[in-house]
């Protein structure tokens, strides 16, 4: 039998958590099996070179975003114009541009729902409500999140598929050990201390003000043997500002830096001793899952699905979210661990990655998902 032509929809390609998971599937994927095309609508292009790389079709339908009507029109023409077998959708809003562009007959549509915003507003939930049945089924990668979409959206209730976020997990190259190093040279301002790395938004949900305040919480000496690094996007430019305002207020501005974010995001990790994760809410976390799959620990706050991962005392260690004394107490401990413990740790969290949490087993889950759906619609 031919490939199965899938239609993957986002938002944008830029380099956002959901962005990084289409590309590791669309990589992990059989090509016997299915063949990816992507299209996107907001002008954001970080994964696109990858993409391309890949030898996947991508279709740029740029307008003036979601709620442009030439958004909708272009998705219904290229839909129209091409034989898929079906479509999946990533994030809330593509999902209801692609059961709209569909709404007069054509593929099923899958949904992956990554977030909470379904219960943001009464408009989007009784939106959801009415068009739930216009979907074929919704992938969630975290119970959380599951429970949420329940919650804001009854008609879901039973038609929900939990498939965890994967990630390779490959020996690192040359190059990025080369790269890896000249990150921690540039970076590590006292050639004894440790270097910790936060991937991710700069943003309130993230909780960066967390994090500066475990900071200014650790002793004199050890906060002068810890260099800190931050590399994420900032799409709110106040916030941002604010934040490195504040930072260098508490004079922190050696200690911790903020940086653009990368293509590639291996190197950071492999550089780093540990992972910081101070965030007040999340999902299934994209950076846990990669610092581990590189075996490096992760002090993290146990929020959403991140206790699956960060098993404390094992794979890294764990505080609770808006408690920067015990985030800084969790950072004192693993500073004060001997390099053997910390390697055991990080070692333990690379095999959980490799046994549960693997690219190839992201893609057996989600192929696993269409075939359930197709079937349906043959039946």
């Amino acid at each position: 039998m031919p490939p199965l032509r899938i239609l993957y929809i986002i938002d944008g390609l830029g380099s956002g958590g959901a962005q990084r998971q289409l590309v590791t599937l669309i990589r992990a994927a059989d090509r016997e099996i299915i063949a990816p095309e992507v299209a996107y609508y907001r002008d954001r292009t970080h994964f696109v070179p990858e993409l391309i790389a890949e030898g996947v079709p991508v279709h740029p339908l740029v307008a003036g975003g979601g709620r442009d009507p030439r958004t909708l029109a272009r998705i219904a023409r290229l839909i129209r114009e091409n034989d898929y077998d079906l479509i999946h959708t990533y994030l809330a809003r593509p999902g209801i541009l692609a059961r709209l562009a569909t709404f007069a007959g054509g593929p099923p549509v899958v949904l992956s729902e990554r977030s909470v915003s379904l219960g943001r507003t009464a408009w989007v939930r009784i939106t959801e409500n009415l068009m739930a049945g216009r979907a074929a089924g919704m992938i969630v990668n975290a119970e959380a999140i599951r429970e949420h979409v329940e919650d804001a959206a009854p008609a879901w209730r039973g038609r929900i598929t939990l498939v965890p976020n994967g990630v390779d997990v490959e020996e690192p190259t040359g190059a990025e050990l080369e790269g890896a190093a000249q990150f921690r040279r540039e970076n590590l301002r006292d050639e004894n201390g440790l270097l910790f790395v936060t991937v991710a938004r700069l943003a309130d949900a993230k909780d960066p003000h967390m994090l500066l305040d475990a900071l200014a919480a650790l002793p004199d000496e050890l906060r002068q043997r810890l260099s800190i690094v931050w590399v994420g996007s900032c799409r709110d430019a106040a916030f941002g500002e604010s934040v490195k305002r504040r930072a260098a207020k508490l004079g922190l501005g050696e200690t911790i830096r903020f940086l653009d974010p990368v293509r590639d995001v291996r190197p950071l990790y492999l550089a780093a001793d540990a992972a910081l994760l101070t965030s007040a809410w999340e999902g299934f976390p994209n950076a846990v899952l990669e610092a581990l799959s590189l075996g490096r620990p992760v002090i993290a706050t146990g929020v959403g699905d991140v206790r699956a991962l960060v098993k404390h005392g094992e794979t890294g260690l764990l505080a609770e979210p808006g408690d920067p004394a015990l985030f800084a107490g969790r950072m004192e401990a693993f500073a004060g661990m001997d390099e053997d413990a910390r390697a055991a740790m990080g070692a333990r969290g690379r095999a959980l990655v490799q046994a549960e949490y693997s690219s190839d087993a992201l893609f057996e889950r989600t192929l696993a998902v269409y075939r359930r759906v197709l079937a349906a619609r043959a039946a």
